[in-house]
């Protein structure tokens, strides 16, 4: 047997809901433990993760097994926030877990709370089951959630519609928030910004630009490190750097020569199938 790792997109009636799933599945496999880590980056997104089987020990930021090890297992449910640094996880055995990316102004109106921590109970709801098949249990659980999702997205012509791009999201907030409410001002248009994301549109921007590094990346392997950064909108090659290692924990160079060869690093790999 061999691990598992599917990314699960949504239909396009959740799209302005549900970034993306990513399950995972090691139940059954023989791996060295150094393969049950798992690496994540920072994301602007909610999450919610539930492990149908095994436990998690998580951390923020990078640790090594030892670190992990002493860490209290997640609960089998859990609900986080966005964070601005990665995290890292690791189990003693198998795990069977799925991870769900919700947009923020989505979480909230689900009944998610700011903070993240507690998972709204009809969502909660929704996760249930042993999902052996994942494909199936995943357009199981959309076909259960659009009707939750209809009846809280509201109408509004500034409604996010949703797309496989982080920099598209970050466009239409930013407009959206320049649009809404009586204070036309850019200081009004960043705190409705902030108040419906919990974030900074500069602190989101940084995550837009990484995506799309990383999907030049993917779309061009052998592009000098220079070009890619120049490309993506940064300033140098240096400014690329910093904000890579500041999203994920490594170099640009460290982190494509991990995704190649490390099994940790399978998050990395599922996130280039988007593009």
């Amino acid at each position: 047997m061999t691990a598992r790792a599917e990314l699960l997109l949504p239909p396009a009636a959740l799209a302005g809901c549900v970034a993306a799933g990513v399950f995972r599945d090691t139940l059954g496999v023989d791996m060295p433990d150094r393969d049950r880590l798992n690496y994540f980056p920072a994301s602007p997104l909610f999450s919610v993760t539930r492990v149908f089987e095994g436990q998690l020990h998580v951390a923020r930021g990078l640790a090594d097994i030892s670190t992990l090890r002493q860490q209290v297992p997640d609960p089998a449910l859990v609900a986080r926030s966005p964070n601005a640094e990665p995290i890292c996880s690791w189990s003693a055995g198998g795990i069977r877990a799925l991870t769900i990316g919700f947009y923020p102004e989505a979480w909230i109106r689900l009944g998610g709370l700011p903070e993240g921590g507690h998972v709204p109970e009809p969502v909660a709801a929704l996760m249930h089951g042993e999902w052996a098949d994942a494909s199936a249990s995943w357009a199981a659980f959309c076909v259960d959630l659009q009707p939750l999702w209809g009846a809280c997205r509201g109408d509004s012509a500034l409604q996010w519609a949703g797309s496989h791009r982080l920099a598209d999201w970050v466009r239409h907030v930013t407009k959206a928030a320049a649009l809404s409410g009586t204070g036309q001002s850019l200081r009004s248009a960043e705190r409705r910004f902030r108040r419906w994301t919990g974030q900074t549109r500069q602190g989101v921007d940084l995550f837009a630009k990484v995506e799309d590094l990383y999907a030049r990346r993917v779309e061009d392997p052998s592009a000098p490190l220079a070009e890619l950064a120049a490309d993506a909108g940064f300033s140098d090659q240096s400014h690329m750097g910093r904000a890579v290692k500041r999203v994920t924990g490594f170099s640009p160079a460290r982190l494509n020569q991990l995704i190649e060869t490390e099994e940790a690093f399978w998050c990395y790999r599922l996130m280039g199938e988007r593009f």
